[in-house]
Order: C-alpha cells, then sequence, then structure tokens
C-alpha cells in the first residue's frame, strides 16, 4: 500500500504542466541553484521511481497473497528495503556522475592534480555565500572579473554566484586596469571578482585613472594579498577586499578583511578546522571533495577553532647544505630588504649538492642596478642574506626581473621560476614604466655583464637581436596578463646598434587584438622594430 500510494504520487507528478516530484526535491534540498539538465534528470528519475515504486508494490502484494498477511508482509519489508535502498544508491552514484566537475590545479607549488567535485559540493558553498551576502546581491550589481571560470574560484564567484542571485556578469575576461575602469563606468553597481596580482598592477597605476566608486563588493584569492595593496585597493575602490582562502580540494575555508591591519583568518561557518601533529591544517567541510582534508599550509590555531594565523607552506621545506629551511619564511625574510619588492626562490641541482636561487624584483629605487651593475648588485644582496639566513642555506645564485610569473589565480608559477632561474637570459633594468589601456612603455637599461653580451661580437660587443624579440615578447606577456606564444614577427628591422649599459626607450602598442607593434629608440634613434602575431 505504502509503495503504490507513492508510485501514484510520482505519476500523477508526470502529468502536463505538473512539476515532477524528484525536481521538487531538487530544488527544495539545493537552495534552488540546480545545474543544466537537471530539469530533465529529475524527469527522467521521477519515471524510473514511479516504475520502481508500481513493481514494488505488484510484487509486495503477490508475496502477501502467496504466504499469508505475516509471512508476506516480512518478505514485502525485505524486498523493499532492498529495492528502495539498492535505487537510491546507484541513483546517488549516476548523479555523482552526471553532475560533477573536473579541476586541474595549477600545479604552483607542486605537480599538478586532478580533483572531481560533485555539483552538490558546489552548491553548497554557492547558496552560504548567497546567503551571507544578501545585502550586497540585494543591489543586483554587476559581476565583473579578472580570472577565467574554468578553475575553482572562477566557477564559484563568476558564473555560480551571480546566476543563484539572479545578477548580470560580464562575459569578457578583464585583463587590463583600462578595461577594468571603462566596464565600471558602465556600471550602476559592481562585484568584483579578481586576484591579488591584479590588485597589486591595478593599484600601481590607479593615480592615473578616475575609479568610479561604485564597488559593492570585491572578493580576491589565488594567493596571500599584502597589507599595502589591501589598503591601496581600500582607498582606490572605496572597500576592502574581502580575501577567500582555500583551496580546489576543501572550497573555501576562511575569510579576512585587513581594514584594521589584521592577519587573522575567520573559519566559514559550515566549516570546522584542526591541527595535525605537523601544525597543518586539517578541513572538515560539506564544500570539500574529502571528509577531512590535510591542507599544505601551517597554521596558529585559536583555542576556539574559529580562526588562525598562516604560517606558510608546510610543502616549500627544503633542506640545503644539512639544514632544513622554509621558503616562504625566506622570501618574506628577502622582501624585508630596502632594494628588494618581492622575491620567490627555487631549488637548483649543483656540482656539490642542492642550492637555493632567487628570482628577484627590485624596488625602482635601487640605482645600483643601473650604476653597478647586477653582478655587483647580487653580491651585495647575497651578503645581506648571509647575515638574516643561515650561511649554507643562503641564495647562491640570483635573476633579478620586472614582476614574478604568475598564473590566472595570482600565484606564482615554481615552474616558471625555475625556468627563469636556469636560463641565460638576464631580464634589463626597467625604469619609468607608463601604460594606457593599448600602450606600454619603459626605459630599459641592458646590463654591460649579461652574458649574452659575450662573443657579440668578440670586436664591438652589441645586443642581440635575439634578445630584444625575446624580451618583446616578455612585455607582451606581462602587460597582458597572459603567458603567450608568438606564431610569428612581422615587419622586423634592426637600424641601430645597442650597445652594453646603454638605455633604451621601449613602446608596445595594440594594432589587433592578437597583435602587438613594438619599439627600441635610443633619443629620437630608431633602433629595432616589428609586430608581433600571437
Amino acid at each position: 500500500m505504502v509503495s503504490a500510494v507513492f508510485a501514484i504520487l510520482f505519476g500523477v507528478s508526470l502529468l502536463p504542466g505538473r512539476k515532477p516530484l524528484c525536481l521538487r526535491f531538487a530544488e527544495r534540498l539545493s537552495g534552488g541553484i540546480m545545474p543544466e539538465g537537471a530539469e530533465r534528470y529529475c524527469r527522467r528519475l521521477t519515471c524510473i521511481w514511479f516504475a520502481v515504486l508500481l513493481a514494488n508494490s505488484a510484487a509486495c502484494a503477490a508475496l502477501a497473497w502467496m504466504f499469508g498477511a505475516y509471512a508476506g508482509g516480512l518478505a514485502a519489508c525485505a524486498l523493499s528495503a532492498a529495492v528502495v535502498g539498492g535505487t537510491f544508491a546507484i541513483e546517488g552514484r549516476v548523479r555523482a556522475r552526471r553532475f560533477s566537475v573536473t579541476f586541474r590545479t595549477s600545479g604552483s607549488t607542486g605537480t599538478p592534480k586532478t580533483i572531481v567535485k560533485t555539483f552538490a559540493s558546489l552548491a553548497k558553498e554557492v547558496a552560504f555565500h548567497r546567503a551571507r551576502l544578501g545585502s550586497v546581491l540585494a543591489q543586483r550589481p554587476l559581476f565583473l572579473s579578472t580570472v577565467e571560470p574554468h578553475h575553482m574560484y572562477g566557477l564559484l564567484w563568476r558564473v555560480m554566484l551571480p546566476k543563484a542571485a539572479g545578477c548580470r556578469v560580464d562575459p569578457d575576461v578583464i585583463l587590463t586596469p583600462e578595461a577594468l575602469v571603462e566596464k565600471m563606468r558602465g556600471a550602476e553597481s559592481v562585484f568584483l571578482v579578481t586576484t591579488p596580482d591584479f590588485l597589486e598592477r591595478f593599484t600601481a597605476y590607479a593615480d592615473q585613472y578616475d575609479v568610479p566608486r561604485n564597488v559593492a563588493e570585491l572578493t580576491t584569492s589565488g594567493s596571500l594579498l599584502t597589507a599595502e595593496v589591501a589598503a591601496a585597493a581600500h582607498r582606490v575602490f572605496g572597500r576592502a577586499p574581502l580575501e577567500i582562502f582555500g583551496s580546489t580540494e576543501t572550497g573555501g575555508v576562511a575569510e579576512r578583511r585587513q581594514e584594521a591591519g589584521g592577519e587573522r583568518w575567520s573559519v566559514f561557518d559550515p566549516v570546522k578546522v584542526s591541527c595535525d601533529g605537523k601544525g597543518r591544517l586539517v578541513v572538515a567541510s560539506p564544500f570539500s571533495c574529502a571528509r577531512r582534508f590535510t591542507m599544505g599550509d601551517g597554521v596558529e590555531l585559536a583555542a576556539d577553532g574559529r580562526s588562525f594565523a598562516l604560517l606558510g607552506r608546510t610543502d616549500r621545506l627544503a633542506k640545503i647544505a644539512g639544514q632544513r629551511v622554509s621558503l616562504p619564511e625566506m622570501e618574506i625574510g628577502m622582501k624585508s630588504f630596502l632594494e628588494v619588492s618581492e622575491a620567490a626562490l627555487c631549488v637548483l641541482d649543483g656540482r656539490h649538492g642542492p642550492f637555493l636561487g632567487a628570482a628577484v624584483v627590485p624596488r625602482k629605487s635601487w640605482a645600483g642596478l643601473k650604476t653597478l651593475g647586477k653582478r655587483a648588485c647580487a653580491r651585495s644582496l647575497r651578503s645581506e642574506c648571509l647575515g638574516i639566513f643561515p650561511k649554507g642555506a643562503a641564495p647562491r645564485k640570483f635573476r633579478f626581473v620586472h614582476a614574478l610569473p604568475r598564473n590566472a589565480q595570482g600565484k606564482v608559477r615554481a615552474s616558471a621560476v625555475r625556468a627563469i632561474l636556469e636560463s641565460d637570459f638576464l631580464e634589463p633594468f626597467c625604469e619609468n614604466e607608463s601604460r594606457t589601456t593599448d600602450s606600454y612603455s619603459a626605459d630599459l637599461t641592458f646590463d654591460r655583464d649579461a652574458p649574452y653580451f659575450n662573443g657579440h661580437f668578440p670586436a664591438a660587443a652589441v645586443l642581440p637581436g635575439v634578445v630584444q624579440l625575446g624580451m618583446a615578447v616578455r612585455l607582451a606577456e606581462a602587460f597582458t596578463g597572459m603567458e603567450r606564444t608568438p606564431k610569428t614577427v612581422k615587419k622586423m628591422k634592426f637600424s641601430h646598434v645597442v650597445l652594453p649599459g646603454e638605455t633604451v626607450r621601449f613602446t608596445l602598442a595594440r594594432t589587433g587584438d592578437d597583435e602587438f607593434q613594438y619599439e627600441y629608440r635610443k633619443g629620437d634613434v630608431p633602433c629595432a622594430s616589428g609586430v608581433l602575431c600571437f
């Protein structure tokens, strides 16, 4: 009788003009956040349950008729439990496979991984943030994003959250500060989804723009936001960035705003955290792909377990010259030097064992790079490192770069840092940078100690054309915020030589969607030019 009643309910809900029963259940359980194809799937599932329950009621009736009310009733109970439980189990596995997302991590700290998450875990996280940010979303802001939608942060905040809240999303991925300002001017209210790397680039040139004060909310994730950039973003947008801490495996774990200089992270209400024996953060969350997941971040956890301070990645420990050192701690230590704006360390293989190399972004005020040369500045920087790091663990190789290589989430790409340190290409000293929506320019001084001057030519060293071309490509990548490979170079000309230690003015101008014209000049004299086609 129970099976028959439920079979009728499922069957009636399939009549024209009615909503299938499974769809009603799904909408209630998911808070209205449904994936594409859910309605068709739920209609088919309602049909299956109708058929299963109808067949089960007939089988139970047959058992009762054959064996009597008592024995037949017991057999019917056993059969119903097996049929209903089995259907639930099979459907659950099918649903998890049918409505799931496969993420591939960036591999910024190690080997890239493939992670599968169910739509249910993503929907729970979106529902949580929608309820938490209800007053902001009620303004129906236009969502603007500098991140792609194909990773965890982009999918949740750029695609699913605005769709669940009924907000509009600008379809373009914003790559430059100029494009962001233009988009903001055309909107009444804006919800900006971005990364620390973009905020750093934007605030560095914010004085050049008239930035509208219409940001309702500003979120950032992917890497840590420094206090300086957080304060600058607050000043420019009128709102302190909301930082989201988490991972692809765990989803969002905690948040913070650095309005009052606070560095501690507040754990989201549905999430529970603890520490393992190595001081690593252990997360139990409805947003996670595992019941308990151990992250690679060392933390100092509060007594109530609802906040923590990050102590750096525990998976970035290295053993150098018999001493175990933390690379994040050393990078923070190097940022305390007056000459260093940013630094990224990497373990390199040497003849006498592993040693550390450092990719360094110098401060613009470091005049020694231009006057003394990078070799002398590297020796000076190493002597400073010896003052605060163990002698055998201090970096032995330095490369000075205009910016650290980062991925779309703003994380430093470890493989790219290694490639920079293993390469003989030395970037020039860069100053007097200027940029607009479609152009970039800077003064470049190519260091006389650079190895590419050796033997080119033996009697009179000049800057090789391939180095000029390579630097143009690298600056085009930095300007667009994308790692790109040129398809071809057109109209390439070399008009005048560049000597070691000379300063030239480099300009880059967009001439099409995937074309950039570059030029090197010494005063009024053109040295080289061409058009990069990506």
